[in-house]
């Protein structure tokens, strides 16, 4: 959602400046001052408990921790509202089993006010590329949004298993078409929190197998919008019709993209090299790419928690948090292994063997092509290599005021700390590195 509203911010100016002022605009509109941010005598009791008796909380842990449950009881205005009760008759424990949801609608209008949808992008007008990751509920899987265009002008997303029958390719299981640009639907499928809201739902072509005793070659009519109940009132898509096609539209379900790849950089690697590859043409060698990882959840947390609250925060830090040493080590030797093929192609030529019988085992089809992949040829896994230049990590730190329950903390004295504490981070790693 940051990144929704400075690249709009971009596009709208046609500039870098004043976007960070818009960001920060935009935080302070969903901040709200809690009760405990008003009273001017809460921190200091809490304070002079903490300075009898260290295993109490601080002012700011007590400030943060109440203000938290605060807005889990009352909303924020410009965020979410009070939860709703769902009472789940399943196992018939009402007192225990009670599911309490909020409703993120307030957010969706507060990012309509900051950012103009559809997002759609172009490196040729200097503008940023913004890629967002949601996770498909039913199949389990990341699923990636793209304000550039792909080589056929068009924007869409491609996922699932890519399919062939009899021989002949058909495409990938699902595909999400967005020509205008990436919407505000996809933007809050990308943050969307399990549980605590309902699934964010998106429209998706998606492949049924033939059944020659039935109309399998199915399509959404004309009217997009049309929708009908059955006899229990349940809506239902509208009538399909025949296009000669195995696709048909349904609605899916979407989740947060943290919830399998918080810190996306093989996505964002592969689009990178997609680009530059496939539209741009370059065969050689794609630029190389400098990422920057901004990490919410602290990795590292010297001491080990003891109370309910504090255990709770270390294990949605660690779930949360950055993980792309991982990726960024495949990457790498992903490149080394490219790196090798080259030169063995080159050593071969130097000693003599016919360029035609390497141009022939470089224009085979692969061997493997995996599931979620088009099959391709040889060459194309060497052409267009990539190279990560360097990774730059900015972490917050943690510290002892940190509480479990800070996803609903929106309070006007935490947005402010965490704005500062930002800063402070970046201009503290710039001078590490400038020393």
């Amino acid at each position: 959602m940051n990144s929704a509203v400075l690249t709009s911010y971009v596009i709208e100016n046609g500039t870098y400046e004043g976007s960070a002022e818009r960001l920060l605009d935009f935080w302070k509109y969903l901040s709200k001052e809690s009760i405990a941010d008003t009273n001017p005598w809460f921190k200091p009791f809490w304070n002079y408990l903490h300075s009898v008796d260290k295993a109490i909380a601080t002012g700011e842990a007590a400030r943060r921790y109440y203000s938290a449950k605060e807005f889990a009881i009352t909303g924020v205005p410009n965020v979410f509202s009070p939860p709703k009760p769902a009472r789940d008759n399943k196992f018939f424990d009402f007192l225990w089993n009670t599911w309490y949801r909020f409703d993120n609608e307030p957010l969706r209008k507060s990012l309509e006010r900051f950012a103009k949808f559809p997002i759609a992008t172009a490196f040729e007008e200097n503008q940023p590329r913004l890629i967002l990751v949601a996770v498909d509920v039913a199949d389990g899987v990341p699923v990636t949004f793209d304000s550039y265009a792909k080589e056929d002008g068009s924007r869409k997303t491609e996922y699932g298993r890519y399919l062939k029958q009899d021989g002949k390719e058909i495409g990938f299981e699902r595909v999400i078409r967005y020509n205008d640009g990436i919407t505000i639907d996809q933007v809050m499928a990308s943050g969307c929190f399990p549980v605590n809201f309902d699934y964010a739902l998106l429209e998706v072509e998606s492949y049924y197998h033939h059944d020659p005793n039935s109309n399998s070659f199915l399509q959404r009519s004309e009217n997009d919008s049309e929708r009908r109940s059955d006899s229990t009132g349940t809506s239902s898509p509208p009538p399909y019709r025949d296009f000669g096609r195995q696709y048909r539209n349904e609605i899916r379900h979407f989740w947060d993209g943290g919830m399998m790849t918080n810190t996306p950089l093989t996505q964002l690697v592969t689009l990178h090299r997609d680009y530059w590859y496939k539209i741009r043409g370059l065969k050689d060698k794609v630029p190389t790419l400098s990422v920057e990882v901004i990490n919410v959840h602290p990795t590292r947390q010297t001491e080990i928690p003891t109370d309910h609250d504090g255990v709770l925060n270390r294990k949605n830090d660690i779930t949360f948090s950055d993980r792309t040493h991982r990726d960024e080590e495949i990457l790498l030797l992903v490149s080394d292994y490219i790196d090798l093929v080259r030169d063995l192609i080159r050593k071969a030529k130097e000693n003599g063997i016919k360029d035609k019988v390497i141009t022939d085992l470089l224009n085979q089809r692969t061997k493997y092509h995996g599931l979620s992949w088009r099959p391709r040829l040889n060459k194309e896994i060497i052409e267009g290599r990539f190279d990560i230049d360097e990774i730059i990590r900015i972490e917050r730190k943690n510290d002892e005021h940190n509480i479990s329950d800070k996803t609903f903390d929106f309070s006007s004295g935490t947005i402010a700390q965490l704005l500062k504490d930002g800063y402070e981070d970046t201009m503290n790693y710039i001078h590490t590195k400038a020393s």
